[in-house]
């Protein structure tokens, strides 16, 4: 399993060989989360550090339920809001950070191998696709983009991931 990440000028290229993670590369979360599925988008943390973890515009993945969610506020270093409500109650789980980011452009390659999953959509060996405007946004590329969930786990290939 290995992922590695090469940041040059606006650009963020990630290498994902055997590996389950989200571009930009998410961090593992201090403590651990419950939240109420539906309209309530209050998350509630034990031995969490929300103040100095997370802010604004980042995301919390849920990894298992594969829920990728913005931050909307930071309360306190226990309670967070989401943008939206998750899709199920969640109760003392584990959860990883995304930091925010400024890409308005995600595209990705996957190598011969075999296949890997963008986004929960299974994309074939040698195919390559992307997401958003080919301008960053300091050059009026447009908006933000969530990240994205990239799993190559399933035939042990390499999905090679820029944003910009």
């Amino acid at each position: 399993m290995a992922l590695s990440t090469v940041i040059s000028g606006n650009k963020v290229r990630g290498s994902y060989s055997n590996v389950k993670d989200t571009f930009p590369a998410s961090e593992a979360g201090a403590g651990t989360l419950s939240t109420v599925n539906g309209l309530n988008k209050q998350m509630v943390g034990v031995t969490t550090t929300f103040l100095q973890d997370i802010e604004k515009g980042d995301f919390i993945w849920f990894t298992t339920v594969g829920e990728l969610i913005e931050v909307e506020n930071v309360l306190s270093d226990t309670e967070a809001s989401l943008v939206r409500g998750t899709a199920t109650a969640l109760s003392g789980v584990a959860y990883k950070i995304v930091k925010k980011n400024g890409f308005s452009s995600i595209s990705w390659m996957i190598d011969s191998l075999g296949t890997a999953e963008i986004d929960t959509i299974v994309y074939p060996a040698q195919s390559s696709e992307s997401s958003g405007n080919s301008k960053p946004n300091q050059q009026g590329g447009g908006r933000r983009l969530s990240p994205i969930i990239v799993d190559t786990t399933t035939n042990g290939n390499i999905a090679y991931v820029t944003g910009e």
